[in-house]
């Protein structure tokens, strides 16, 4: 398992991109009207579920005598985080993704994500010297870059492939797969690459593959695009 972390091969590619993949359909599914509703109570809880499992961890590491530093910290931190693609792929799953209590959830494994990503941060600056810009700048800029991604998600997004580029793309009458879901497809493809690999400069792409998603969470109400992310997909 060391040798495989250190020299990843084809079937580790394989499950870094279908996870990838998984987190950018499920960020589609992100409601913004109902994250405005659910938002205050979800980050509460998500500073919670950040803050009892690393401290709980921490105390039962001592308690099994162990030395706090590091590893008292090490297992807490280990503990903080929680799966965004295992709770969307459930909620989905059971049909309650869209519910006030579906994006709670959601919203909740988000920010908590996004502690457990400074946690982690601090973490590996235990190693050796406090370095500055990796443990703070970093995750400062993600949460920026997020913030930024948010509102061309609900202002910038919409308006450019509605009103920019459909209208611009011919209709192919009898084809299967129609030109205009092809270029939203490239499209799509375009942002996940982007937004992950710039997120992965930050702390994990897994942070932009799920914001990547949610920039496509208002482009149509009837959810042409992860139809179109759906068909596309299992083609692949």
């Amino acid at each position: 398992a060391h040798d495989c972390q250190l020299t990843p091969d084809f079937f580790t590619l394989i499950g870094h991109t279908g996870v990838a993949m998984m987190i950018f359909e499920s960020g589609m599914h992100f409601d913004f009207e109902k994250a405005k509703i659910v938002g205050p109570k979800a980050c509460c809880v998500a500073v919670l579920g950040t803050i009892l499992p690393f401290v709980t961890g921490a105390l039962l590491t001592v308690i099994y005598g162990r030395p706090l530093m590091p590893d008292g910290v090490s297992v807490g931190t280990a503990l903080a985080p929680t799966s965004v693609g295992i709770a969307l792929r459930l909620l989905g799953e059971a049909k309650v993704l869209q519910e006030d209590f579906g994006q709670a959830i959601i919203t909740a494994a988000f920010v908590d994500d996004i502690l457990s990503l400074v946690l982690f941060n601090v973490l590996f600056s235990l190693r050796g010297d406090f370095q500055f810009v990796p443990v703070v700048v970093f995750p400062i800029l993600g949460i920026v870059f997020m913030i930024v991604a948010m509102i061309a998600a609900m202002k910038f997004w919409p308006k450019f492939i509605n009103e920019t580029i459909m209208p611009r793309i011919p209709v192919r009458p009898g084809a299967k797969v129609s030109l205009q879901d092809e270029a939203l497809f490239l499209i799509m493809m375009t942002v996940l690459v982007a937004y992950a690999t710039l997120t992965y400069f930050l702390g994990t792409h897994l942070w932009g593959c799920f914001i990547a998603g949610m920039s496509f969470a208002c482009i149509d109400k009837h959810h042409w695009p992860h139809h179109v992310w759906v068909k596309q997909t299992k083609r692949a």
